[in-house]
């Protein structure tokens, strides 16, 4: 027993310590903006100029891409980066805002169908649709996202996430042979894209993008061989008409940001 008091003091600064460093990385998680202003790519090459097996990929972006935003890392960054690269595509342009509402319009009846309760989306759905009446108003600018976004990013992630739960499960034959650690598409939608602050892989995009037909393009930031980023395509199948823009995201690991080509 002699030992056993400075072993518990021990412990339990450890322990202060961690919780004090997880503090500190969720107060700086929290005071990035949601969505920065659009930057040249140098702050890419400043931030990797210590870990130079990322710069000839940068070096590469920069024929390809004119500049990104930054979005805030904490986990919702996906669902966050492509709902504004929706909503900045389509201020000012009504054909394509007109069907990307009608789709918005149907979710909500299709959430239902998978099994949410009416009472438990609606509010959810009300405030989408709300956003986009905000983004055909007369006026309605870049600006507009940004206050959009401001007010309404929880509800926004929420909707998002909510309707790519919706369609793994709709279509659960499709993707149950890629899931790799869960039993059924049940149990990895309850863990991996109901909750907030749970980031999106593969699955989550193709859901997402496939119901909102909105196409996006991953573009892979790594140290792997050559100087180009590997890109990767999610669109609606069949859909070679497609009204709206495609998004382009760029993705180191565990984050996306929003980036723009030339």
């Amino acid at each position: 027993h002699r030992f056993s008091q400075p072993m518990e003091e021990g412990a339990q600064l450890e322990d202060a310590d961690i919780q004090a460093h997880e503090q500190e990385i969720r107060d700086e998680t929290e005071a990035a903006p949601l969505v920065g202003p659009i930057e040249p790519l140098d702050g890419l090459r400043a931030q990797y100029a210590s870990n130079p097996g990322f710069l000839p990929k940068i070096a590469g972006l920069g024929r390809r891409f004119a500049a990104l935003r930054r979005t805030r890392p904490d986990g919702n960054c996906f669902y966050r980066a492509y709902i504004y690269g929706i909503f900045e595509a389509l201020v000012g342009k009504a054909a394509p805002l007109a069907a990307f509402t009608e789709r918005a319009k149907a979710s909500l009846d299709f959430c239902l169908g998978a099994g949410y309760e009416r009472v438990a989306l609606e509010d959810f759905h009300e405030e989408f649709l709300s956003c986009l009446e905000r983004l055909s108003a007369a006026g309605a600018s870049k600006a507009t996202v940004d206050e959009i976004l401001a007010e309404c990013d929880g509800y926004l992630i929420c909707w998002a996430r909510c309707l790519t739960s919706a369609y793994l499960k709709v279509h659960a034959e499709e993707y149950v042979a890629f899931l790799s650690s869960h039993s059924s598409i049940v149990e990895f939608c309850a863990q991996e894209v109901d909750p907030m602050q749970k980031d999106a892989d593969h699955l989550q995009i193709v859901a997402l993008s496939s119901y909102f037909g909105v196409p996006v393009c991953v573009v892979y930031l790594d140290r792997s061989d050559g100087d180009q980023a590997a890109e990767h395509m999610f669109q609606e199948s069949g859909k070679a008409d497609c009204p709206f823009e495609t998004v382009h995201l760029l993705y180191r690991p565990g984050h996306y940001d929003i980036i723009y080509p030339l």
